[in-house]
């Protein structure tokens, strides 16, 4: 039995006109989230969760990690749902390193800033804490620079911005993507098919809308990707 464990941060919202990434005409609810790595050697923060879940993410941090191992932070992107809480999460705890990727600077932080590059449609292992291997992906399917990441003992892939149309239908999840209308997606769908069926994948957490699980996964997986195939240009 695998001794690395992966929780869920954060809380739900309303989705409604006044999120970005809502489809038009829907109105839900939906959790916002955040994913703790705890393993032997180490802890790893996957995001940081919203301002509006400032609390909720504290809390649950303070339940779940006991300081016994350093403390590292993540972000897949440096968008606002994946970094506004660094600031209080370092000032109640110590971190070790943000991880990060893209062009820009992440938010005020007093730790060592490791920014990583991956090419999109590549992967790169990283050792955040000793003993801890973690697999970055880089999504063809993205705005901006972007980070899955695959923790292999639990077979959890967390997909930031990618796989958040819960029970909706697939294209529910492809608001934010309006460049698909206007692009050739066979190659952006065949590589979400290949992430998932190139590795043991028992659990997709996106950052926004709910996990899926089991036999889930490649259903959901066969829907995103057909879904992105649909929308592209013939």
């Amino acid at each position: 039995m695998s001794a690395t464990t992966v929780h869920r941060l954060g809380g739900d919202i309303d989705l409604d006109e006044r999120v970005s990434w809502c489809p038009p005409g829907v109105r839900a609810s939906q959790p916002v989230s955040c994913y703790l790595i705890i393993g032997e050697t180490g802890a790893l923060l996957v995001d940081t969760g919203i301002r509006a879940h400032e609390q909720e993410v504290l809390s649950a941090l303070r339940e779940l990690y006991d300081g016994g191992v350093p403390l590292s932070v993540l972000l897949t992107r440096t968008e606002m749902e994946c970094c506004l809480n660094l600031p209080a999460i370092e000032s109640r705890f110590p971190i070790a390193a943000v991880w990060y990727t893209g062009g820009i600077t992440v938010p005020r932080s007093h730790a060592e800033v490791r920014r990583v590059s991956v090419e999109p449609g590549a992967s790169q292992w990283i050792e955040p804490h000793p003993g801890m291997r973690i697999e970055l992906i880089s999504p063809m399917m993205r705005l901006l620079p972007t980070l899955w990441v695959h923790e292999p003992e639990t077979g959890t892939l967390l997909t930031s911005d990618a796989f958040t149309h819960g029970d909706g239908p697939a294209e529910n999840g492809l608001a934010k993507f309006r460049w698909f209308t206007r692009a050739e997606t066979g190659d952006i769908a065949a590589h979400v098919r290949s992430v998932v069926a190139e590795r043991r994948i028992s659990l997709i957490g996106p950052g926004y809308g709910r996990s899926f699980e089991g036999e889930e996964v490649a259903e959901q997986t066969a829907a995103l990707s057909a879904a992105i195939e649909r929308i592209g240009l013939s």
